[in-house]
Parts: structure tokens; C-alpha cells; sequence
């Protein structure tokens, strides 16, 4: 079937940006270009594989993404006519090229194509090795040797085109479910990974002392239409009525697994128009902000301070500070004894949280995990006390045989409704089936691998609430066993006390898992990587709770250090002038 457009300027007159289509570039200083210019929904995998290939190997990567919810085989141009200036810049700048097509068929195959004949046998063979099939001998429709293909439109006059068929792109995500749903997920089966890593060890090392150029070409400095497009929705905490969409700048946003992430923000305030709107949509305690990226919800929480400010030239501006909807347990109090009696300790936790929502202005609705762990406990909560309930959470929670809790923000999957759940994990929060790859050269920036030893402890006891009622005694607080390590001592550790206060505790027992828990947190030295990379369909705020494979080979590591990682937390600092978007990962040893 012939294209419906012959050209992008055709394409780009009667399809809508952000509706029908979009646009994903990112330049970095590779020679190498990933091209899916038939990406999204056209030639369903594409996007997702070239992205990956170009993390993984520090690559530079451009996608047109099909958006629709069907027909996106209109928005197809052929590959000798896709001239989207972009593209073209793109190309005008590297020196090699990889492009990822699809076409059909049952069976699962590549079809080496492009003029870059050594380059694509290199791919070839690496493919083959990694125990995928590939056909040299690809057709003449599919071939892409044409010089006008836009993979053929680099300083050399020659890139590499990767024909793959339906079956093979299907094998790549679970259940061979090529849905937008499931390609936006995050999900991927171990056959994609070993695809991205086959192509990866050949076009890696391309880039092997290349000095970045900063005379890179990107267009215009301010699109009309942003690459990567953060919106922030201010909303009605309770009721989450759209108030405003705003323009927040210099924007850096966290969240973490056990901890309250953060939104730190500034909106410029240049005239009498803006200041009333934020006004009206900005309530320090009373609005949320929910961040969103494309289609997906990135970070959601509770705006709690909002500070107007008045700079030495004249500029007004509004910083806005926000806290994950978590940081609400913070500010809601136990005032009511509540009693649970063996019951297991995540319906407790569901229990403290349900109780919190069941006042009159207490829901901000928060949905509830269902998830049970089969840990039985007895807890009070005496009104007298009146514990925060985050606080309680966190106690239940770093007993011995404890859980993980996190809030999570997302879309529901059949209304679309902006979300947020109270998710447990019995010991801990798990997402993926299987781990990321992280390379040092590659998607990975900059990390720091910092070895804490001043946690350290191999004997613990803690302290408990005061438990005499002779009020003319001497006043006592509740001790815990006196746990100890021998085995540390034996193998020549110093002697290390360490101690902790639960002052609401009145139960021995209770107390005793308490200490257990603490000691064996500070038995080791704490090791916790922070790494900065780039930002990808594979590196998302759903990574929180996955795992992880981090590559590195420098001077620190000249044998390669491959290790297994948990992500703990996540920083994102969006692009702004200047500034390359990326984020933060806080990694924990995977157990």
C-alpha cells in the first residue's frame, strides 16, 4: 500500500503533534545514531529497542512515535523520503548509523540492510551469536541501500537497516503483547535484552575516545513544540479537580522507597495575569501537583510551601515546594486507640491508613494494596500517644520480618484517572521481571559508589517505654535483649554498641524484633551507588523497587565491575537550557 503523505511537510500539515504523533530525540556526543523513524504504534517495538540499544551504549537517538489508537500504518513515510528536519540534522552529524524497521512475518528473523555492508554483517554476526536468526540476502524493498534512505544520510554516506519481523519484536515483550499499554510499562523478556546487548558490543566501542563535540547542531534553541514535554497539573487535593496547568522551571523532583520524595520548582511571574492564576491554583496544604511526562504521571504530591519572591532586577517569581502524598501520614495524628490483635502486619498497616481516610476531610484518595504477608502481629495504638501515623507506619514496617511501603502515582488503566496507591512489599517493594542494564560507557553519565562505615554496630540493645508505676521508684525504661554478633568479633571487628529508643513500646517481644532489626541493619558497611544517567523509555519513576545489572570498565574497574543492583530512590532533573535531562538512581545491593 502506498503511503498516505509523501513527505513530512505533508505529514506534519494534516497530523496533530502530541495527539496523532511525537517526536523523541536525544544528542549526546556519539558518532552513532539509532534511528525508529516508524516508531509507537506504526512498527510497534522499534522505538523501544532503539532507545534501548542507544542507553546502553551512550548512542544518539531519534524516533517518530505513532500515537493513534489505530490506523498508525498512515503516519508510515518511506524511509527515502522521511526528510523531518530533525532527522536530517541528525544525520548531517554522525558518522554511523543503525535504523530499526519492522515488516511482518511469523517467523522470527532479522534482515540485514543499509549501505554500511561491514557494519551489518558486524551486527549480523553478533545477532547470530546471541542466538538470533538474520538473513543477508533481505529483498530489494527492504534492503536500504538507496543513498536518499534517511540511515544512509550520515558523513559517510552509509548506516545500517535492521528489517525485523513481527514474530521477533513480539519475543521481545511478555506474552508477545506488542500493545501500547505493554510497551509503555516498562516490561521486556530476557530475548530483548539480549538483542540490545548483541548490538550494543558492536557499535559501542565506535565511540571509543571520542572528545564530545559542543558545536552540535540541534535546530532551533527554543522548538515550538518540546522534544520531551513536562506538564505540571495543580489539582484539588481532595477532590482532584483540575485547577491549573502551570509553568514550572528549574524543576528537580524525587521519590524514594521508605522516605518522602520532593519537588523543588520556580514559577516566573511576569505579569498581573499569571499572579492571579497562581493565586487561584496554588494553596499551601490544600493543592497537590502531579507532574507528567508525555502520557505517564511521573511524580505526584502535596504543595506545601509557596514562597513569592522579588530579584534585584525587578523579576517576580514563585517557588513552589511539594512533597510526595506520603508526607500527608505526617500530618495526621493516631487519636483514637486502635487495637489489632494477630493480625497481619500489612492490614495493619492498611488499617491505620483506612482509619486516617474514614474522617470527616481525612481521604485524599489514597487507594489501598491488597497484598498480605503472612507476618502476624499485635499492635495498640493508644490515643493518649497521639502518634503520627506515618511514624507508626515506619515502626511497623523496621520490625525483623518487616515490610516496605511506597505511595504510588499512575494512570488508571480503564478510566485514565490520575491515581496514587499505598503499595506494600513483604520484606521488599519488587518491579520488573527482569533487570535493567546500566553501562559505564554507555547510558550511565557519572556515578559514586560511597562505603559508609559509621553506622556500624555488632551489638545492640534498645530502650523501650517507661514500664514501673511505683511513681516513688526510680523511673526505668523497658530493655531489650543485648543482641550481639560474635561472629564479627571473632574475626577481629573492635567491639561496636549501638543503641535505639521506642519510647511508646511497652511489650518485651515487640521490642526484641525492634533491636534484631536495627543490629542487622548496621552490621555491614552501608554501601548505597548513586548513579546519573539518561533518561529512556527504559528509565522511568516504575524502576523504583527493580532491578538492576550496572557494567562499568574504567581505571577504578579495568576488569569490568558487573554487579546486581536494587533502585531505592529516583532524582529527576528535567532538560532545560544548559541542562541535559537525566536522573538520579539510589541502588541498593540486590539480595
Amino acid at each position: 500500500m502506498p503511503d498516505l503523505y509523501p513527505n513530512w511537510a505533508a505529514l506534519e500539515a494534516a497530523e496533530t503533534y502530541g495527539t496523532d504523533y511525537r517526536l523523541e530525540v536525544r544528542p549526546t556526543p556519539s558518532r552513532v545514531s539509532h534511528l525508529a523513524i516508524h516508531g509507537g504504534g506504526i512498527e510497534a517495538g522499534t522505538t523501544e529497542l532503539a532507545s534501548a540499544v542507544a542507553s546502553a551504549a551512550g548512542g544518539q537517538f531519534y524516533s517518530m512515535v505513532g500515537l493513534k489508537p489505530s490506523d498508525n500504518g498512515s503516519l508510515h513515510i518511506t524511509s527515502t523520503n522521511y526528510d523531518e528536519p530533525q532527522a536530517l540534522a541528525l544525520q548531517a552529524r554522525v558518522a554511523y548509523t543503525v535504523s530499526y524497521h519492522g515488516l511482518s512475518g511469523t517467523t522470527p528473523v532479522t534482515h540485514m540492510g543499509g549501505a554500511d555492508t561491514e557494519y551489518a554483517a558486524r551486527i549480523g554476526r553478533a545477532l547470530e551469536g546471541a542466538g538470533f536468526a538474520v538473513e543477508y540476502g533481505t529483498a530489494e524493498e527492504v534492503d536500504g541501500d538507496d543513498p536518499e534512505n534517511v540511515a544512509n544520510r550520515n558523513v559517510r554516506g552509509a548506516g545500517v537497516q535492521l528489517e525485523i519481523t513481527r514474530a521477533q519484536r513480539a519475543a521481545f515483550f511478555p506474552d508477545g503483547d506488542l500493545s501500547r499499554a505493554t510497551r509503555e510499562s516498562g516490561q521486556r523478556t530476557p530475548e530483548f535484552y539480549r538483542y540490545v546487548e548483541a548490538v550494543r558490543s558492536v557499535v559501542a566501542p565506535l565511540d571509543a575516545g571520542v572528545v564530545p563535540d559542543s558545536g552540535l547542531d540541534w535546530g532551533l534553541e527554543e522548538p515550538d513544540l518540546p522534544l520531551t514535554a513536562y506538564r505540571f497539573l495543580f489539582t484539588d487535593l481532595r477532590t482532584d479537580q483540575l485547577l491549573d496547568a502551570l509553568p514550572v522551571q528549574r524543576v528537580t523532583f524525587d521519590d524514594y522507597i521508605g522516605k518522602v520524595g520532593s519537588l523543588r520548582g520556580t514559577i516566573a511571574v511576569p505579569d498581573e495575569a499569571m499572579a492571579a492564576r497562581i493565586k487561584a491554583a496554588v494553596v499551601p496544604g490544600r493543592t497537590a501537583l502531579w507532574v507528567e511526562r508525555g502520557d505517564s504521571l511521573w511524580w505526584g504530591g502535596i504543595v506545601w510551601t509557596m514562597t513569592q519572591a522579588v530579584d534585584d532586577r525587578g523579576a517576580a517569581s514563585v517557588d513552589v515546594q511539594a512533597a510526595t502524598f506520603d508526607s500527608y501520614l505526617d500530618r495526621r495524628v493516631i487519636d483514637k486507640t486502635q487495637t489489632y490483635t494477630q493480625a497481619d502486619q500489612l492490614a495493619i498497616a492498611r488499617g491505620l491508613a483506612g482509619y486516617v481516610a474514614s474522617l470527616d476531610g481525612g481521604d485524599i484518595g489514597l487507594r489501598l494494596d491488597t497484598r498480605t504477608s503472612g507476618v502476624l502481629r499485635d499492635r495498640t495504638y493508644v490515643a493518649a500517644d497521639v502518634t503520627r501515623v506515618r511514624e507508626a507506619l515506619d515502626a511497623l514496617a523496621s520490625v525483623e520480618g518487616g515490610f516496605e511501603w511506597h505511595t504510588r502515582v499512575y494512570r488508571d488503566p480503564i478510566t485514565g484517572a490520575r491515581s496514587k496507591r499505598l503499595e506494600f512489599g513483604s520484606p521488599t517493594i519488587t518491579a520488573g521481571a527482569t533487570p535493567v542494564m546500566l553501562t559505564y560507557p554507555g547510558n550511565v553519565l557519572t556515578y559514586s559508589i560511597p562505603t559508609d562505615g559509621t553506622g556500624l554496630a555488632n551489638t545492640w540493645q534498645s530502650r523501650g517505654a517507661t514500664v514501673n508505676t511505683d511513681v516513688s521508684a526510680e523511673a526505668r525504661p523497658l530493655l531489650s535483649t543485648a543482641w550481639v554478633y560474635p561472629d564479627k568479633l571473632a574475626a577481629g571487628w573492635p567491639r561496636l554498641d549501638g543503641t535505639s529508643d521506642y519510647n511508646t513500646v511497652t511489650d518485651k517481644a515487640t521490642l526484641d524484633t525492634h533491636a534484631k532489626a536495627d543490629l542487622a541493619r548496621a552490621r555491614d558497611v552501608v554501601t548505597i551507588p548513586s548513579i546519573r544517567v539518561r533518561l529512556d523509555g527504559e528509565i522511568t519513576p516504575a524502576l523504583l523497587g527493580a532491578s538492576v545489572r550496572l557494567r562499568v570498565v574504567d581505571v577504578w574497574h579495568p576488569e569490568g565491575m558487573d554487579a546486581a543492583y536494587r533502585v531505592v530512590g529516583m532524582r529527576v532533573d528535567p532538560a532545560e537550557r544548559g541542562r541535559e535531562e537525566s536522573a538520579e538512581l539510589y541502588l541498593e545491593a540486590a539480595a
